[in-house]
């Protein structure tokens, strides 16, 4: 039988040598949005962090300014250079049940999901299209480490997280296989 705390050990290994050579978006790429109050905050929070691993979870739970919400609100750019931070300190058991990662990388590309309309003023199109879109920046080995982390995810939930099931047969799987 493996040993979870070798197996976290292990994926956070292959998630950190995934993402090393990601390069930070820089302080103008932190957001797509400029609609609402999070994404200024967003960007007021992140601008200049451009070592994902410098960053504490109290941090990541928090930002922006208190609400908790920066994985809905990051630029395709910035959630590829942050998404490792977040995936890890998920590992760790340290994040809040508002900032799963797990979230953005698989809402978007479930039946119930890929098809909801995105209004003008946030881009238009799909969920799904802006996921697929998203996540074609994802080279071979980012897109592994997402599998393993989506598959320990459900591993380490105890029951069928039917949300990640359904993105990993609706395009993660598909994604690893073809890389």
């Amino acid at each position: 039988m493996t040993n979870p705390e070798q197996t976290k050990v292990h994926l956070t290994e292959k998630i950190e040598h995934a993402f090393a050579g990601v390069v930070y978006p820089g302080d103008d790429d932190l957001t797509g949005s400029s609609y609402g109050e999070e994404p200024a905050a967003l960007v007021n929070d992140f601008r200049g962090k451009a070592d994902w691993k410098q960053l504490d979870t109290s941090f990541l739970n928090q930002a922006p300014d208190g609400w908790g919400s920066a994985l809905s609100f990051f630029s395709d750019n910035a959630l590829r250079f942050y998404l490792p931070a977040y995936m890890i300190a998920d590992l760790r058991g340290e994040l809040d049940n508002g900032c799963d990662p797990a979230v953005r990388l698989c809402s978007s590309l479930t039946p119930a999901g890929q098809n909801q309309k995105i209004a003008q003023v946030w881009g238009g199109g799909t969920m799904g299209e802006r996921a697929t879109a998203c996540f074609a920046k994802f080279n071979a080995g980012q897109v592994s480490a997402v599998v393993a982390y989506l598959q320990w995810k459900l591993g380490e939930s105890g029951s069928n997280d039917l949300v990640i099931e359904q993105a990993l047969d609706n395009y993660w799987l598909a994604r690893d296989a073809a890389s």
